[in-house]
This record gives structure tokens, C-alpha cells and sequence, in this order.
């Protein structure tokens, strides 16, 4: 086995004619893809996994839409060739040459997406044959049993996702517990260019002593997920008890505070339906007397017309008493005829008495209705006066309900809100510790024996102490060029597989820390197969390794002010012309390097440079 290094030359989202490809190429050396957010760079690193075999399925971003198929360029020394694959995932195919874009002559070959020992037609024994680690077997339990090596076994040792970057446990696995075997058997295998063929499957056990052992190999990987997941958190039993009481004592709290401001503001309201009640009942009584003045008005009109006209009939009836004897207008008897004394419809003396009368009882009338419009006008103006009281009091007390009372009870349902969701997360962490317990009384009724007694019996992965000593001072050599802090003392730890700086263990770092250490780790294992002549797939592709400048958890876990960075890219820079680096941040290189790496700057600016990876639609 010798060092035979793959490249990465490009990739790119093609669609149907007409689609402009998404399309990025790469060089050997350091190739550096950094600029704003949200521009895609994150999305090429998993891009990158999935044509590499990854199972995981693309993020469906909205500025893939349209595109169909996904390429990824390889180029070994003396070959170069194109991966196709759909965006829905599923197989291969590979053509010869490079088709980034374009149409790819001829059909291509059919290449599996699972790995399978023996067969060509995947894409696992495609990549492994490049890199010299076709037909090679590591250990997957401790009791022997071996499979056969997959490309996918060693994808996570060389492109590294954002969020796997500052995990809290060593590169070497992926946190799985039931895979730990496997992975540290892959460490093994590219530190020592030897396999696992050799072992044979231990002899002898039961088949009740197969069936406790798979139980505990489940129950170890629930462990390992609670476990992976805790160390995540950054919180211990205790600690999550003693947070949870305190939450709900302060739930308690923010509970009766909302149970008063709930309180006072259903009085308030209480108060401004009651306001508004009565005034409504105010303008009611205000509009009812307007439309009695209205009819009172009309009713005066008719008072007026009647005395008009009963004054008319006494002035025409005082003149035919005093005008010469004629005959009667109204019956026609001539004045001889005529009987004074007796009843007769032309009586005009009647009826000018009765003409006075009725005037005077209508002028009577009038004079009342006119006292009764002063009244319901003195009325009128008492209520309008009262009203604007109410009306004021009204707005009082609803400026008071949606400047005060709303606001505060809204920001106090929050708060509350909040505390409850806190308090059922930190719940949920102590279920978790509960949780832990119990698979491990379980594992222990199993296994006879408490977790940390270890299992009688059990094989170990054969890794010399001298093998990792020299992996660490591979290590410590990238970090004191680097000039990371306290780089002069590194080690391995068996125990934790990983490595512990300056006396402190990489996991308990920052996640900036973590994150820079982690890429060491990566890059120093791809130098360390490079300098012993042992395989390895030839590149590294690393995404947010510099997260300490920009985003650290605190003041010990910033790296702002260091020239680590400068010296991170310079180092790369300068030692990696025959293998691959491929870094994503957000941090600009050194300008002074520009020229000499592969560098790729997404503006998100559709008026300046490169907008991201997918082409903006215009």
C-alpha cells in the first residue's frame, strides 16, 4: 500500500438544455470558498458528501429548484473521471473524462450507491481502488467479526459537516456507540496500513451469551446518543436538578404574576364594558330626544297652520254679523225667513265662538310643546355634558388597558411561556439522565458487571502506544505552526481516542477550540499516511475550522487578536501541493495568498463577484 492521492477537481448542479449549471472548481493545494451567509458554501460541503456516497439527502434550498443532477470531478494521477448522481439520491454513474457540464458522451457505468464485498459496480470499490484500499477488512465488534472496508467508513475522516466540526468527542467516531468498533478499527487501519483480516471470530459463546451480547450492543448505542447528546448540553445530573427546581419555583412565581395582571386587567375591563354601557345608554336617550325635537318641530308647524286658519274663520265670521241682513249664505233662507233664535247650520256667532275657542286651546297647546322642547333641550345639553365625562373616563381606562395592562400581561404570558418550555427542556434532560440509569442497570444485569469494570474477555483494538505517539506529534507540529496556545504538550489519550493539549482533554474545549482542533486532527492524519507512505484518500474538506474568530462560546474560547489564522492558511498554503485541502469559513484568507490558492469569494451582492454557488436568477 502506497500513498495515491484523489483530488477533488469540481462540482455542479446541472438541470434540464437550457438551466445554467451550478458549477465550482477546485485545484490541488488549498482552495479556500469563503464570504457571506446564506450564499451556499455550507451546502457544498454536503453536496460533496452526498456524490461521495453519503445516504443523508440534499437540503431542498429553494436555489436548487430546476436542477436535477449533481457531478462531482475526481482525478487521480494518471486518470480523470465525472460522478452523476440525481438530487433524489439513489445509484451512480460514471463517466470518463470531465463533465461538469455539457452532456457526457456515451451512457456511462451503472455504479451501485451500497457497498458490497467483492462487487466493482458500486461506487465504495471505485473510490477504494483509487486510493490502494480495495479488498480491505476491519474489526465491527468486539468479538471478531470483521466486514469488509467501505469508502463510507472513512468519508467522515475527510469532509467534515459544520455542525460534526465541534461535536464534543474525538473525530475518530461519529458518536455512534455501536460503530466505535468499526471507526477505530478504520483509524487503525490508516495508521498502520494493516487490516483486520487476520482475526477470527472468538469461539465458544452460547447462544444466550450472542443474544445478551447484541442486547448490550443496542443498549450501548442508546447510551452513546443520550451520552453524546448530554456532553453536548454541557450539563451534569446535578446541575440540571438543581436548574429545574429553581425554574419551577420561578414558573411558580411568574404564574401568580400573571393570575394578578389577569386579574386587574379583567376589572379593567369590567369597568370600561360598564363605562361603555352607559354611554351608550346616554347617546341613546341623546338621539331619542333629537328625533322627539324633530317631531315636536313638525307638530309646532301644524299648531301654527291651525291658528292660521281658525284665525281666518273667527275675522270672515265677525264680518257677516255686522254686514246688512241677506239671505243666508249657507241655507239661502231670505231675511224674513231666517230664524235667529233657532239651531241652523249658519249660525256664524257659534261658530266664531267656537273658531275662539279652539284658538285658544291650541295657543295653550303650543305654549306647552314650546316648555316641553326647553325641557328636552335642557335635557339634551346635560347629557352631552355627561356624555363627554363618560367618554373621557371611557378612553382612560382603555388607554390604561392597551398601554399597561395588555402589554404587561402579554410580556408576563411570555415570560411564563418561556419558563415553561425551559422547564420542560431541563425535564426532559433529567429524564435523560434517568434514562441513562436505567440502560445501564440493565446492561449491568446483563453483562454481570457495572460499565466500568469493563467486559471479561473482550477483544481490544491493537494500536501501538508508539504508532499514536507519533500521530500526536504529528499533531503538535500542525498546532505549534499554527501557534496554537499550549501547543508544546500534546498526547493521545487512549481512553477518550483523542488527543489532550497542554494538559487539558480537546473534547472540554470551546466549540471554537474544539472546531480548530478538530481540523488538526483531520489534516494531521492525511500528512501523517502521506509521510509513512500509507493510504488515504489525498484531501480533506472542512467547513467553519476558524469558528473561534467569529462565533466562540467566550473569552477562552476566541482566537481573535492570534495570528493563528494567517498562519493556518500560510501553513496550508505552503505544504499541501500534492494533496487537497478545501476549507469554507466565513474568515477571508491572507491577501498576500490570494494568488497562490484556489479562492472562490461569495458576495451575495448580484452587482459584485460571484453571488454564491447557485447563479442568481434575473
Amino acid at each position: 500500500m502506497t500513498w495515491s492521492a484523489l483530488q477533488l477537481g469540481g462540482i455542479s448542479f446541472v438541470g434540464p438544455v437550457g438551466k445554467p449549471p451550478a458549477l465550482l472548481e477546485f485545484r490541488s493545494g488549498l482552495n479556500v470558498i469563503c464570504g457571506a451567509s446564506e450564499t451556499g458554501k455550507s451546502f457544498i460541503v454536503e453536496a460533496i458528501d452526498f456524490l461521495l456516497g453519503g445516504s443523508e439527502p440534499l437540503r431542498d434550498i429553494p436555489e436548487r429548484v430546476g436542477y436535477d443532477r449533481a457531478r462531482l470531478l475526481l482525478q487521480e494521477s494518471d486518470d480523470t473521471f465525472t460522478i452523476e448522481r440525481s438530487t433524489s439520491g439513489g445509484g451512480f454513474r460514471r463517466f470518463d473524462g470531465t463533465w461538469l457540464s455539457g452532456t457526457p458522451e456515451g451512457e456511462g457505468m451503472n455504479l451501485r450507491e451500497k457497498h458490497a464485498r467483492g462487487r466493482e459496480d458500486t461506487l465504495s470499490a471505485q473510490l477504494l481502488s483509487a486510493i490502494g484500499l480495495v479488498d480491505q477488512h476491519v474489526r465491527r465488534n468486539k468479538q471478531g467479526n470483521t466486514h469488509s472496508l467501505s469508502f463510507r467508513d472513512l468519508a467522515r475522516l475527510i469532509v467534515v459537516q459544520e455542525n460534526e466540526i465541534t461535536k464534543r468527542f474525538s473525530p475518530i467516531f461519529s458518536g455512534q456507540w455501536v460503530n466505535k468498533t468499526v471507526e477505530y478499527s478504520v483509524f487503525k487501519l490508516l495508521l498502520t496500513g494493516i487490516d483486520d483480516s487476520a482475526f477470527v471470530e472468538r469461539a465458544g459463546i452460547s447462544r444466550a451469551q450472542q443474544s445478551n451480547t447484541a442486547k448490550v450492543e443496542v443498549i450501548d448505542e442508546w447510551l452513546a446518543k443520550l451520552r453524546v447528546e448530554l456532553d453536548e448540553l454541557g450539563i451534569d445530573r446535578t446541575e440540571a436538578e438543581e436548574q429545574f427546581g429553581r425554574l419551577q419555583a420561578t414558573s411558580e412565581q411568574q404564574r401568580e404574576n400573571l393570575r394578578l395582571v389577569q386579574s386587574e386587567l379583567n376589572d379593567k375591563l369590567s369597568q370600561r364594558r360598564q363605562v361603555q354601557s352607559e354611554r351608550d345608554s346616554v347617546s341613546g336617550r341623546i338621539e331619542e330626544i333629537s328625533d322627539l325635537l324633530s317631531r315636536f318641530d313638525l307638530l309646532k308647524e301644524h299648531y301654527q297652520v291651525d291658528l292660521e286658519r281658525l284665525a281666518a274663520i273667527e275675522e270672515s265670521g265677525s264680518l257677516f254679523i255686522h254686514v246688512d241682513r241677506k239671505a243666508c249664505p249657507l241655507c239661502g233662507a231670505l231675511p224674513g225667513e231666517q230664524h235667529q233664535a233657532g239651531g241652523c247650520d249658519g249660525d256664524i256667532e257659534s261658530v266664531v265662538a267656537a273658531a275662539t275657542a279652539e284658538i285658544a286651546k291650541v295657543e295653550r297647546l303650543s305654549a306647552e310643546l314650546d316648555q316641553t322642547v326647553v325641557d328636552l333641550m335642557k335635557e339634551a345639553e346635560q347629557l352631552s355634558g355627561r356624555r363627554a365625562e363618560i367618554e373621557a373616563r371611557f378612553q382612560e381606562l382603555d388607554r390604561n388597558i392597551r398601554e399597561s395592562l395588555s402589554p404587561d400581561l402579554g410580556d408576563t404570558r411570555a415570560t411564563f411561556s418561556e419558563l415553561v418550555e425551559k422547564s420542560a427542556e431541563v425535564r426532559r434532560i433529567v429524564t435523560m439522565f434517568d434514562r441513562v440509569e436505567e440502560l445501564e442497570e440493565q446492561k449491568a444485569s446483563l453483562t454481570g458487571t457495572t460499565e466500568d469494570s469493563g467486559e471479561s474477555g473482550s477483544l481490544q483494538v491493537d494500536l501501538s502506544k508508539s504508532v499514536l505517539d507519533d500521530f500526536a506529534k504529528q499533531v503538535q507540529g500542525l498546532l505549534e505552526n499554527w501557534g496554537f496556545p499550549g501547543s508544546s504538550r500534546v498526547y493521545f489519550d487512549e481512553t477518550a481516542a483523542d488527543i489532550v493539549i497542554d494538559g487539558k482533554p480537546r473534547a472540554s474545549r470551546g466549540k471554537g477550540l474544539r472546531a480548530i482542533t478538530h481540523a488538526a486532527m483531520n489534516i494531521g492524519l492525511m500528512e501523517y499516511c502521506k509521510e509513512k507512505d500509507l493510504p488515504h484518500p489525498g484531501f480533506v474538506v472542512l467547513d467553519s475550522p476558524l469558528l473561534a474568530y467569529w462565533a466562540p462560546e467566550g473569552m477562552e474560547d476566541s482566537l481573535e487578536g492570534s495570528d493563528l489564522k494567517d498562519r493556518f492558511y500560510e501553513y496550508l498554503a505552503a505544504n499541501h501541493s500534492d494533496s487537497q485541502v478545501i476549507i469554507i469559513e466565513n474568515e477571508h484568507p491572507p491577501t498576500a495568498l490570494e494568488k497562490k490558492i484556489g479562492l472562490t469569494v461569495f458576495t451575495k451582492n448580484p452587482h459584485q463577484g460571484r453571488y454564491g454557488f447557485f447563479p442568481v436568477n434575473r
